[in-house]
C-alpha cells in the first residue's frame, strides 16, 4: 500500500530514499510512525497505547505466524472457539474479541485463516475502541499488517530454515528496480511442520506476494499488489477438559455424586484439568480430519500529492478466503455409575465432527483527503475520508455428526463418518458505508487535540437456500456514530502526557461458529434447524463500547520509548448466553467491563542492546447478564496478568545473543452457569515460557540464526474453548536454525 508517499520500515533501515510525508521509521525494535495517514502524529504523540512490532524484532525471533508475533504484546490472548469454530487466527485484545479486527495496510482483512507474515514489514497493534478509524468492531483494539513495499534498488534475500518436529521452511524476498520511478517486489514462502509437542497435528502452507509500484519519488504513485496463500493442515481441536469432576479426589464426593473436580473455594472456578493419565501430546481427532484454506487478495492504491499541504489517496482491496474443513471436537462421556463407584476406567471420548465449507468474499474501498492548514494560531492536520464495503459470507452446509466413541484410556484411531453435502447453504451479506473526519490540532508546541468522528451505515441480510421451508431473507439496517477524542501535553520534546476517550460498535448479525448469530432467537441459520428466528430479537441495537485511557510516553536515551497507561473499557448490549438455551443461543442483554493498566518499553538501551517488553493487568467482570450465574464472573480469555520480555545483545559486530520470556496468568472460559449444571466456568493454569536465540554473521551476505522456543518444555493449555469442553495445548520445546543469504 502507498501511505502518503511513504516507504517501508526496511527501506529506512537500509538507507532507501526518504519518504515525503508520513514515514514508517524503524531503529532496532522501535517503530516511530504508524503506516496509515489517519494517524498524523508519531507513536510518542498518539494518545493511546500503540505497539509496533518491527521487522528487526520479527527477524530476531524467527516469527512464522501471527500468533508468534503477538506473544510480544501483553493484553492479548488466543482463543479456541467451540461448537464449529471457523479456525484461523482467533484472539482477544484487552478482553474483547478481535478476530475480525485485523487489517492489511489499513483495509479490513476478513476471513478465517492462519496468517504467515512472510510478506510483512511491521505489525501494528492499536489498543482501545477504534471505530472512528476502522468502522464496526474493534472494541479492544485493531491489528494492522504493513506489507513489504517495492524499493528503488536491486536486492534479494533467501532464507532456509530447518528445525525440530520436521520443520522445513524456505522464503524469498526479491526486489527489482524497473526504471527511474517504478519497482517490483516479490515474496515467496513454503512451510511444513509437525506441531511441537502434539501427535498427528501438522501444518503445510505456501504463499506468494507481489507488489508493483509506479511513480516512486514523484507526486503521483500507483501500486498494485496480490497475495495468494494455500494451507493444508491437520486441525487441532485439542484435549477434552474434565468439567465433570472425575479427576478430583473421589473421597470428596459432593451432594450431587460428583467430586470436587478441583473446584477452587476462593474463586468458585473449576480447574481445567486434563483427565488423569492423559498426555498433552494425545490427539483425539479422526485419522482423516483436514483443513484446506485458499486466500486470494488484490490491492490497488493511487495517491497524488497536489502540494506539501494537500494529498489524495484511494485504496481498494478485494479478498476471497475459502475454508474447507472437517474437524473433530473431543467430548468426554462419563457413565453416571462411575461417580458413585469411583471407577472411571470406562470413561469414553467422542469426536464430534464439525464440517465447514465457507467462502468469505469482501470488497473495501477507502478514499482519504489529507489537508494541512492553519486557522489563526491553530495548526490542523485534517483527514476527510469515505469507505465503501461489501461482505459476502457463504457456508455450504453439511450436518454436524457425532463421531464414534472410544475408551479414553485404550483408544482406537477412528475414521470419521462420511458427511455428504446436503444441498443447503447459509449466506450473510453486508453493505457498508463509512464517512469520517479526523483532525489533529496543535494549539501550541506543547498541546495537541486529536478529534475524530465517523458515521457508519450497515445493511445486513441473512438467508438460507435448499431447505423445504427456508429462513429469510432477514434484513436489518444500522446507522451509528463513533468518536475519538484525545488531549496530549508535551512538557518536553521527549515526553508526553495524554488522556483519551473512544467508542466503538458492532452489529448483531455476524458469522460465529459457522452460523449467523442473531439476538434472542438464537441462530438464524443453524444447520440443524433447531431454532426459529425471532424477527423482533434480530432487530436489536448493536453492541456499544466506550473506553477511557490516561497515559504517558517518554523517549529515553534517544531510542527507547517507555510508556504507561491506565484504561477502562465498558461494553453494553453485550452478547450473553440465554438461560435454559442450547450452546448456540445468545441474547444481547449484558454489560461487561475490563479495566487495568499497562507499561512497556521498546527500542534500544545502547547501540548494541535492543529491548522489547510490556506488562498488562486486566480486571474483568460481567456487570449484567440475562444469565444471573454469569454476573460477577471474569470474562473468558482475559488473564489478569500478561508479561513479555525480549532482549538481544550484539556481543561483537558478527555475533549476537538474545532471549526472553512470556507469562500468562490463569484464564477462564466464556460461559458461566448454575453450579452443578453441565456448563461450568473452567479455569486453566498460568504458564511461563522461556525463549532464546543466537546469530552469527559470517560476512555481509551470509548469516546463521538459531532460535529455541519453550526451552523448559512447559506443558500448558494456550487456548480454551468458550464452553470449557476442550483446550488446545501450546507448542512444546522446539528449535529452528535459519541460514540467510543476501545478494
Amino acid at each position: 500500500m502507498l501511505t502518503a508517499m511513504s516507504v517501508n520500515a526496511q527501506a529506512q533501515s537500509d538507507d532507501a530514499p526518504a519518504a515525503e510525508l508520513n514515514t514508517v521509521t524503524v531503529t532496532g525494535y522501535r517503530g516511530t510512525f504508524m503506516d496509515s495517514v489517519k494517524y498524523q502524529r508519531d507513536v510518542l504523540e498518539t494518545p493511546r497505547i500503540v505497539t509496533v512490532l518491527t521487522s528487526d524484532l520479527l527477524e530476531d525471533q524467527n516469527v512464522t505466524e501471527l500468533r508468534d508475533a503477538l506473544r510480544n504484546v501483553s493484553g492479548i490472548s488466543l482463543q479456541a472457539g467451540e461448537g464449529n469454530p471457523p479456525g484461523g487466527d482467533q484472539l482477544k485484545i484487552r478482553g474483547f474479541n478481535a478476530r475480525d479486527d485485523i487489517n492489511v495496510n489499513g483495509s479490513r482483512d476478513l476471513g478465517n485463516y492462519f496468517r504467515d507474515p512472510f510478506y510483512v514489514d511491521q505489525i501494528e497493534v492499536i489498543k482501545g475502541p477504534n471505530s472512528a478509524f476502522s468502522g464496526r468492531g474493534s472494541a479492544g483494539g485493531t491489528i494492522n499488517f504493513v506489507t513489504k513495499q517495492p524499493l528503488m534498488e536491486d536486492r534479494n534475500r533467501l532464507e532456509t530454515s530447518v528445525g525440530s518436529d520436521e520443520l522445513f521452511r524456505v522464503t524469498g524476498d526479491f526486489n527489482r528496480r524497473i526504471d527511474d520511478n517504478s519497482a517490483l517486489r516479490l515474496n515467496v514462502m513454503s512451510h511444513t511442520q509437525d506441531n511441537p509437542g502434539r501427535d498427528v497435528v501438522d501444518q503445510e502452507r505456501q504463499g506468494v506476494y507481489a507488489a508493483y509500484v509506479w511513480g516512486l519519488e514523484s507526486d503521483t504513485q500507483v501500486e498494485v499488489d496480490f497475495l495468494h496463500t494455500r494451507q493444508n493442515n491437520t486441525p487441532d481441536q485439542g484435549i477434552p477438559i474434565d468439567r465433570e469432576g472425575f479427576s478430583g479426589d473421589t473421597s470428596q464426593l459432593g451432594s450431587n455424586g460428583r467430586t470436587s473436580g478441583g473446584q477452587r473455594a476462593s474463586d468458585g472456578y473449576y480447574t481445567g484439568a486434563l483427565p488423569p493419565g492423559i498426555d498433552y501430546s494425545d490427539y483425539f481427532g479422526h485419522v482423516d480430519d483436514y483443513q484446506d484454506i485458499d486466500v486470494n487478495q488484490l490491492g490497488l492504491a493511487v495517491e497524488h500529492r497536489f502540494s506539501d499541504s494537500l494529498s489524495l489517496r484511494n485504496q481498494l482491496r478485494v479478498s476471497r478466503v475459502e475454508n474447507d474443513s472437517l474437524t473433530s471436537s473431543p467430548r468426554l462421556i462419563v457413565p453416571e455409575a462411575a461417580f458413585g463407584s469411583g471407577d472411571f476406567s470406562q470413561v469414553q471420548v467422542r469426536g464430534d465432527l464439525k464440517p465447514r465449507d465457507q467462502t468469505d468474499t469482501s470488497f473495501f474501498n477507502q478514499t482519504d483527503l489529507t489537508v494541512n492548514f492553519d486557522t489563526g494560531s491553530l495548526k490542523h492536520d485534517l483527514v476527510l475520508g469515505a469507505e465503501v464495503g461489501y461482505v459476502d459470507i457463504e457456508n455450504r452446509r453439511r450436518p454436524d455428526v457425532r463421531g464414534p466413541a472410544t475408551n479414553l484410556y485404550n483408544p482406537t484411531r477412528r475414521t470419521r463418518p462420511e458427511v455428504p453435502y446436503d444441498g443447503t447453504r447459509h449466506r450473510l451479506e453486508s453493505e457498508q458505508l463509512g464517512l469520517y473526519a479526523l483532525d489533529t490540532i496543535a494549539f501550541s508546541p506543547q498541546w495537541d487535540l486529536h478529534a475524530g468522528v465517523r458515521w457508519d451505515h450497515v445493511e445486513s441480510t441473512a438467508m438460507d437456500y435448499g431447505w423445504e421451508d427456508p429462513i429469510g431473507p432477514i434484513s436489518r439496517t444500522d446507522s451509528e456514530w463513533s468518536g475519538n477524542l484525545g488531549l496530549v501535553f508535551k512538557p518536553t520534546d521527549n515526553g508526553t502526557l495524554y488522556a483519551s476517550v473512544g467508542t466503538s460498535f458492532d452489529v448483531t448479525g455476524t458469522f460465529d461458529r459457522g452460523l449467523v448469530q442473531l439476538a434472542g432467537g438464537g441462530s438464524a441459520l443453524t444447520g440443524n434447524r433447531e431454532d426459529i428466528v425471532d424477527l423482533d430479537a434480530f432487530n436489536t441495537d448493536p453492541e456499544q463500547t466506550v473506553a477511557y485511557e490516561l497515559g504517558t510516553k517518554w523517549n529515553v536515551a534517544d531510542n527507547l520509548l517507555v510508556s504507561a497507561a491506565l484504561f477502562r473499557t465498558d461494553k453494553t448490549n453485550a452478547r450473553t448466553p440465554a438461560v435454559g438455551g442450547g450452546d448456540l443461543l445468545n441474547v444481547l442483554d449484558g454489560e461487561q467491563r475490563v479495566e487495568g493498566f499497562e507499561i512497556g518499553a521498546m527500542g534500544s538501551l545502547t547501540p548494541e542492546w535492543k529491548l522489547y517488553t510490556s506488562y498488562t493487568f486486566m480486571d474483568s467482570e460481567v456487570l449484567s447478564s440475562n444469565n444471573p450465574w454469569e454476573v460477577g464472573s471474569r470474562l473468558g480469555g482475559t488473564p489478569e496478568h500478561t508479561f513479555n520480555l525480549w532482549s538481544d545483545y550484539a556481543v561483537t559486530s558478527q555475533w549476537s545473543i538474545g532471549g526472553g520470556m512470556e507469562y500468562v496468568a490463569d484464564q477462564v472460559n466464556n460461559v458461566a452457569s448454575e453450579p452443578g449444571a453441565r456448563r461450568r466456568q473452567v479455569e486453566i493454569d498460568s504458564y511461563t515460557l522461556l525463549h532464546a536465540s543466537t546469530a552469527y554473521r559470517f560476512n555481509e551476505e551470509l548469516q546463521l540464526r538459531i532460535n529455541g522456543f519453550n526451552l523448559a518444555d512447559k506443558e500448558y493449555i494456550s487456548q480454551l474453548a468458550e464452553g470449557g469442553a476442550q483446550g488446545i495445548p501450546g507448542p512444546g520445546r522446539h528449535v529452528i536454525a535459519t541460514l540467510r543469504y543476501d545478494f
